[in-house]
């Protein structure tokens, strides 16, 4: 058997309604004698087991199927980076597919690729509509070239680079061990940022392979999950503040704490809109206080980075005007409305 070109993680878990959109949309693209397709059952009560399995008998070298316990997203893709055989992977959710030509695209040139990563455009599309919803403006790609080699340092100062568009060369995930947290939502923040302190050259493609499907009731990002789960996300917001104070202890480049403070102030802003979209009561007054209070006294320059006027006039005025601002917050999300 050739070596594979791309090992593509597929976390699964219960995504019997979704799997063989992402499966067909990666096999269809033409490349299958060199590429990988690494399903993780994440211990799925439904038929996603049976389904994958199929698909690795009908599919045999192009297709792999690995049932474990459930243990959450992070413990998914840590299980297949552990297995991935090819020389660059990269994790593409059950419940996501992948743009034909832009894949098949995508392989050819990680054939003669030296980058530690490369990164590729994604689309967001909205679940039942198909609507693909507009562009990020913080979307890095406003800032680079493509088709151009970068250093590490020169892009530093942009904004970060999220999952959704990353292809890691394997040995770099494997041999420094690189593993998320388990049982945890938001754990893909530490995937687009662990591996970073070994990252020394990237290369930005224009072509759209990722296909991120938006607007499931279940889906971690829904503001009503994102309640649920809040606890998860302070818990990754601390770890990544932990592995900030790690690299400024041991790493002598000030491009990878600047690349790390955007993310930081962006995941603030996020964890304070959580708490902003409860009904206003003191208690979560009071978590956002504490947040910007120790952010500022112990991480002035992330508190300086704080793209979000409105957190930075909580934090400022020591949330002042609380309860319309979450007041507006829930208004703006839709919470409490009927489905």
């Amino acid at each position: 058997m050739s070596e594979k070109v791309l090992t593509i993680i597929v976390p699964a878990y219960n995504v019997e309604l979704y799997l063989a959109k992402c499966v067909d949309s990666m096999l269809a693209a033409g490349c299958n004698e060199d590429i990988e397709i690494l399903i993780v059952n994440d211990g799925s009560t439904d038929t996603t087991r049976e389904m994958a399995e199929t698909y690795e008998r009908e599919n045999p070298g192009t297709v792999r199927v690995i049932t474990k316990e459930n243990g959450g997203h992070g413990s998914a893709v840590n299980t297949g980076v552990r297995a991935a055989t090819g020389t660059y992977l990269r994790v593409i959710d059950g419940d996501d597919w992948v743009e034909e030509t832009a894949f098949s695209a995508l392989v050819e040139r990680l054939k003669t690729t030296e980058e530690d990563v490369v990164v590729t455009r994604y689309n967001t599309v909205q679940d039942v509509t198909w609507k693909v919803m507009p562009e990020d403006r913080y979307d890095i790609y406003n800032f680079v070239d493509c088709d151009k080699p970068y250093t590490f340092g020169e892009i530093a100062e942009m904004p970060y680079i999220r999952i959704h568009q990353l292809n890691y060369r394997t040995k770099l995930m494997q041999e420094h061990d690189i593993t998320l947290d388990e049982k945890c939502f938001y754990v893909d923040v530490e995937y687009a940022l662990y591996p970073m302190p070994y990252v020394r050259t990237l290369r930005f493609l224009d072509l759209t392979v990722y296909q991120y499907r938006v607007g499931r009731p279940k889906q971690s990002m829904n503001i009503n999950r994102m309640q649920q789960y809040v606890s998860d996300h302070r818990l990754v917001l601390t770890r990544i503040f932990e592995f900030y104070d790690r690299v400024k202890e041991e790493d002598t480049s000030n491009a990878l704490l600047r690349y790390l403070e955007y993310e930081l102030s962006r995941l603030v802003v996020t964890q304070t809109r959580i708490w902003l979209s409860f009904p206003a009561m003191a208690r979560y007054r009071d978590f956002i206080r504490e947040l910007g209070e120790s952010v500022k006294a112990n991480y002035p320059t992330v508190y300086e980075k704080i793209p979000n006027r409105t957190v930075r006039f909580l934090f400022k005025h020591r949330c002042l005007g609380y309860r319309p601002i979450s007041w507006a917050v829930r208004k703006a999300y839709g919470v409490g409305k009927e489905k």
